[in-house]
């Protein structure tokens, strides 16, 4: 798959993630207009390049690899209140992408 593919994939996800940032505010905070994001959620963007690839993954809080390199699926989990508050945090991508990790070396 290629990363455009996954980006557009990626991205509704981490905006609702990052919270639900709209495609007009992450386009305001990277320097693009908001079109420029809905072709990228798309797939219309054949090269984003690694710049912008960049700053909007520094946005949205999540490493270039984890926006480029690995498809997300958003799914509903029934999780304890305190939990759920950690979500609600700037570092929920972050904390996120560790549970992912520790869950991975756990097969």
């Amino acid at each position: 798959m290629a990363s455009i593919d996954v980006i557009s994939a990626n991205l509704p996800i981490l905006r609702e993630l990052r919270d639900r940032i709209g495609q007009h505010e992450l386009a305001e905070r990277v320097g693009v207009s908001r079109r420029t994001i809905a072709r990228l959620e798309s797939g219309e963007v054949a090269d984003p390049g690694v710049d912008l690839v960049h700053r909007i993954a520094s946005q949205l809080g999540v490493s270039l690899s984890h926006l480029t390199e690995t498809r997300l699926r958003a799914v509903t989990l029934p999780l304890p209140e305190d939990i759920c508050a950690r979500f609600q945090s700037e570092d929920a991508a972050l904390i996120l992408e560790a549970m992912v990790r520790a869950a991975r070396a756990h097969r």
